[in-house]
């Protein structure tokens, strides 16, 4: 908006004011006196208000009335002359003045019209700046936001290529797993049939150990008894032979050669006792062998 022009009176005041003072009132003492205005509208009223001046009389000189009327129209003449050229001249420089001044205010116009349009202009600069470092503060910080997605991203591809990879080792373990499950279970079916197997070798080396045993503990004792009845035959026929040694010598050696007989029996059947002892060892270490192997399959 356009500021106020300053009044014809403020000039008139301020130019009366400087000639009282005895200064020369020009456009700069007048703006000074005022204390602003334009100096094209200064200088328009203070061509209004010098036109308006009354001429200063003068006191003229005493001459023969002859020289001074010869003198008068010369100066009339001169005057007159001088005055057309100084008023033609001054109206052209009022003319050029005025529309100098014209120009120059509404030069001035402009540049108050362009003084506020450059106002508006670098207030809507400001807001514009200010709404761009707004905008580039908002696009730094979504740029920031877009690099932590972006490492967010990353960081989940990471995560899902890991999860992927464990799926795959677990499955991999699982088909492991399920493999030696089937493994273990073929081995605890052939573990199972071998304990089987054991139990009936197992039973049947008992069944035959027992039989040994019982065939040992009867021929076992079928000898004892036979070498005491032997051995009591022996007893009896020495008797006899001492009561009847002076009657029938060849009766005792008989009986002598009967009881070695007897002896060489007993020996037979020591040895065949001894022999039934060591097969029935025999059979308790293999009994005790398989005992063992089944433990160990067991574990």
């Amino acid at each position: 908006m356009a500021r106020p022009g300053i009044t014809y009176e403020q000039v008139q005041n301020a130019a009366d004011t400087l000639v009282g003072r005895g200064d020369k009132p020009t456009i700069q003492a007048v703006r000074t006196e005022i204390g602003s205005g334009s100096p094209n509208t200064i200088h328009r009223h203070l061509t209004a208000w010098r036109a308006a001046q009354a001429p200063t009389k003068r006191e003229a000189a005493k001459l023969p009335d002859e020289l001074a009327a010869a003198l008068a129209d010369e100066i009339e003449r001169q005057a007159s002359a001088a005055r057309a050229a100084a008023e033609a001249a001054t109206l052209e420089a009022q003319q050029s003045a005025d529309e100098l001044a014209e120009t120059g205010e509404a030069l001035e116009q402009q540049a108050e019209e362009l003084s506020v349009q450059v106002e508006e202009l670098e207030n809507e600069r400001n807001r514009v700046t200010g709404e761009r470092d707004e905008a580039r503060s908002a696009l730094a910080e979504f740029r920031e936001r877009v690099r932590e997605l972006e490492t967010q991203r990353d960081d989940a591809r990471q995560q899902l290529a890991e999860a992927r990879n464990r799926i795959t080792t677990l499955t991999e373990q699982r088909d492991e797993a399920r493999t030696a499950h089937s493994h273990a279970e073929q081995t605890a079916a052939d573990a199972e049939s071998a304990r089987i197997a054991a139990e009936r070798t197992q039973a049947v080396a008992e069944a035959r150990l027992e039989a040994a045993q019982e065939q040992a503990r009867e021929r076992a004792e079928a000898l004892k008894t036979e070498q005491a009845a032997r051995q009591q035959d022996a007893e009896q026929y020495r008797a006899e032979l001492a009561e009847q040694r002076n009657e029938c010598r060849e009766r005792v050696n008989a009986a002598e050669r009967r009881a070695e007989n007897a002896q060489q029996v007993a020996q037979h059947a020591e040895n065949a006792r001894g022999k039934a002892e060591a097969q029935v060892e025999a059979l308790t270490a293999r009994v005790q062998a398989l005992e063992a192997e089944q433990g160990k399959q067991a574990d």
